[in-house]
């Protein structure tokens, strides 16, 4: 194969372009600039042959690095004149319409994005700037969206909100619980931000397919459930009640270390499953367990109720959880007994979860991707960014095409 023909193959370049010129630049970076002409004296679009009518400025689009030279496509566009007598410029194959980038060059990004998820390193790769690679980013999330559409055949769904920023911003965000993805998200998290969200994602104000609804014991997102999908069954799963229960823990240490110094760089010792504890840890919550601090108290309470959670039979799941919630008030913990009155005014929902077998997994592994998101992003200043990330990487979207 002669090497023009080799060349335009491997760049993606279609027939109806030619390589004219090859430039090579070896100042202050290394650049090789690949210069095109338009062959046709038409544009063919949407099956018409339109006539050349003049030739655009010329323009460049960055390329795949050729071996460590950046590589740049060069070319005045051809123009026609369309149905209204508007002169437009011709698209080509190669190149996605107002970006200075190709096809190729875009797919390589997402593909590196998603292996390394860290922007920075991807623009480094590629030779180019995190501007652009956000870019990228942007518009493959946003017509993924578009080619996706509205979605509404959800049935089991998570609900959780998400802090993305400093100054306490929130996100609500809506989990597909059977294929395991982010649906979407909006900004805020009351009743109107879950009532913009579903019907941002369905269309529709109503959810008459919903089944299972696993959400935090929040009164808002409740409200909305119950208003908008009666039907449906809302359930508190296990992670739910663990998540409130460990903030009381952590909040009676709190409240407990300004007496005992025994509680002193502990929280991570007090809030860890027996078993995740180093042995210094572990000889540590011995010596906090033997003063029989509060805070070793309110942490057997959890532990009481992982296995209340891991043996109760259903049918005698709101006795139980009632029972457990009158031993465990005896111990006068006041944030455990905060915890415990949000937990049986929203036994119906945990009493649910027990019956449905709804499981904290999907939810739990869903929130770490999400916190994975924030971490490498060092927080986002803004909920779109926050957004696209996670719809990026979590999100099952269709961004090659």
């Amino acid at each position: 194969m002669e090497f023009i023909p080799f060349l335009q193959e491997m760049l993606g370049i279609t027939e109806d372009f030619g390589i004219v010129k090859i430039e090579k630049i070896t100042t202050s970076e290394k650049i090789i600039r690949i210069y095109l002409t338009y062959l046709p004296d038409v544009c063919k679009v949407e099956g018409c042959n339109l006539k050349v009518y003049d030739l655009a400025p010329e323009r460049e689009w960055q390329h795949l690095s050729w071996f460590e030279y950046k590589c740049y496509i060069i070319c005045k566009l051809p123009r026609y004149i369309d149905e209204d007598s508007k002169v437009v410029t011709f698209i080509p194959k190669f190149a996605p319409k107002n970006r200075g980038y190709t096809h190729l060059f875009k797919q390589s990004a997402i593909q590196l994005l998603q292996d390394i998820k860290v922007q920075s390193k991807v623009a480094s790769i590629l030779k180019t700037t995190p501007y652009i690679i956000r870019s990228i980013m942007d518009d493959a999330v946003e017509q993924a969206l578009e080619k996706r559409g509205y979605v509404t055949n959800f049935k089991n769904i998570s609900i959780d909100e998400k802090s993305y920023a400093q100054g306490h911003e929130y996100a609500t965000i809506l989990m597909d619980s059977d294929k395991e993805y982010i649906i979407d998200m909006h900004e805020g998290r009351k009743e109107k931000s879950l009532k913009a969200l579903f019907s941002l994602v369905s269309g529709e104000e109503k959810q008459p397919h919903l089944e299972i609804v696993n959400i935090d014991m929040w009164q808002p997102y409740m409200n909305v459930i119950k208003e908008i999908a009666p039907q449906s069954t809302i359930v508190h799963d296990k992670f739910h009640v663990l998540d409130k229960l460990s903030k009381a823990i952590d909040n009676t240490r709190k409240k407990e270390v300004h007496e005992n110094p025994l509680l002193r760089k502990q929280k991570y010792t007090v809030l860890k499953n027996e078993e995740n504890r180093t042995d210094k840890q572990q000889a540590q919550f011995k010596l906090i367990e033997d003063a029989n601090l509060k805070t070793a108290q309110a942490w057997h309470i959890k532990e009481n109720f992982k296995v209340l959670w891991d043996y109760i039979n259903v049918t005698d799941a709101r006795d139980l959880i009632n029972e457990w919630i009158t031993k465990s008030r005896e111990k006068s913990i006041y944030h455990v007994n905060l915890a415990l009155k949000t937990i049986e005014n929203h036994i119906e929902g945990i009493s649910n979860a027990i019956v449905t077998k709804t499981t904290s997994a999907i939810h739990e592994n869903n929130n770490k991707k999400v916190q994975e998101v924030i971490a490498n992003g060092r927080g986002f200043k803004n909920f779109e960014r926050f957004r696209i990330n996670a719809l990026f990487y979590f999100g099952k979207l269709p961004l090659f095409h």
